[in-house]
């Protein structure tokens, strides 16, 4: 009697079960077609629970078009094929690390401008992209410009190394603070790679006092209007790069063509780091003398006697290997016969070897008194 009781009282429970589970079932079904995003993703779970994938998709990508951020993970998780559509999904969702996705892979699309990539991502709360955004302003054109940039693309395709480009302004060992740097395309610019030092040598309409031009292949070079890039130029190559524009001259041999025009003075560059002399031994105390007061450093040392050395009555130019400070042959000259370059410092910078990334004190120093 006790166990026909419990089974009777047990069908009834179950019964009511089932009644219950029906109805939720089917206010989820009613809220899902009535465009309720939960009620979608749950009844794709449902769907996905019993390997029915096709109506699973449906509700997910319903819910998902409506911004529901677990049924676009559902969709990632399960449809990875299409995440870069999910991924989009995300990121108007808010999804701070779809954004960044979405965002980088902008940098390099042709057909979003400058303008219309930052007005998509400025309000991101993606760290990076905030940082980015960071960097655009702090450079961007005012009245306190005391070095004003245009970099020229082909393209707008080269949104990422603008960016590079600022990025590598930021981290430089000088004072960029009052730089401004503009984004601008020229539609005319085509770049070659010239066949003595496979220089990148670019053609371009658009013209301004400063200008970073961006090409594809080739070596990085600078003029005193003109720094040209190519797409593999380090934060490190571009800051040497920039060395130039602020007063450094190469410390590496130069060709023949450029050793022709700076060794023999009709190069227009008042270098910080460089000066050049006649290539021979033997120097009077008073040409020591006057060499010593043509030096940029002179200021950092104690004496004229600290860049020469008596031999047999005559100076020699050139300082102990251990001075800190005072005049060491460089090789900038090493192209033409009768010229010699100095450089104030025994150690190879990186007006030398970029990758070294060494830019001493002094050099530093010099610079800002400079300014």
């Amino acid at each position: 009697m006790k166990a026909g009781l419990l089974i009777v009282l047990f069908l009834l429970a179950l019964s009511g079960w089932s009644h219950q589970v029906s109805n939720q079932q089917q206010e989820r079904y009613r809220l899902a077609h009535q465009g309720n995003a939960r009620a979608q993703h749950q009844l794709a779970n449902h769907h996905w629970k019993l390997n029915n994938r096709t109506p699973a998709y449906y509700w997910w990508q319903r819910s998902a078009k409506q911004h529901y951020f677990p049924a676009i993970e559902s969709l990632i998780n399960e449809f990875p094929r299409a995440n870069d559509t999910w991924l989009e999904l995300a990121a108007d969702a808010g999804d701070p690390e779809a954004q960044r996705h979405v965002a980088t892979a902008e940098l390099a699309d042709q057909n979003i401008s400058m303008h219309e990539w930052m007005h998509r991502w400025v309000n991101s709360k993606d760290s990076w992209l905030q940082s980015q955004f960071g960097l655009i302003e702090r450079y961007k054109p005012s009245a306190q410009c005391n070095m004003e940039i245009n970099v020229v693309a082909a393209d707008s395709g080269e949104k990422r190394r603008y960016l590079n480009f600022l990025s590598a302004v930021k981290n430089a060992p000088f004072d960029t603070q009052n730089w401004c740097v503009s984004y601008t395309l020229d539609e005319n610019l085509s770049c070659v790679t010239d066949t003595q030092r496979k220089r990148a040598s670019c053609h371009f309409e658009k013209s301004f006092d400063r200008q970073v031009i961006l090409a594809e292949k080739g070596i990085a070079s600078a003029n005193s209007q003109t720094l040209t890039l190519t797409a593999d130029s380090s934060e490190a190559v571009i800051q040497h790069e920039l060395g130039h524009w602020v007063g450094f001259a190469d410390e590496y041999e130069m060709s023949e063509v450029l050793a022709q025009k700076f060794c023999y003075g009709y190069y227009d560059h008042d270098s910080l780091n460089i000066i050049v002399t006649e290539a021979h031994n033997d120097y009077s105390a008073r040409q020591v003398k006057a060499i010593y007061k043509s030096l940029p450093w002179k200021d950092e040392l104690r004496s004229w006697q600290d860049i020469a050395i008596k031999k047999q009555g005559k100076w020699r130019l050139g300082s102990p290997e251990d001075a800190i400070v005072g005049l060491f042959k460089a090789d900038t000259c090493n192209s033409v016969d009768d010229r010699q370059a100095w450089r104030p410092v025994n150690i190879r910078t990186a007006m030398e070897q970029h990758d070294t990334q060494i830019w001493p004190e002094l050099y530093l120093r010099l610079l800002k008194r400079k300014n």
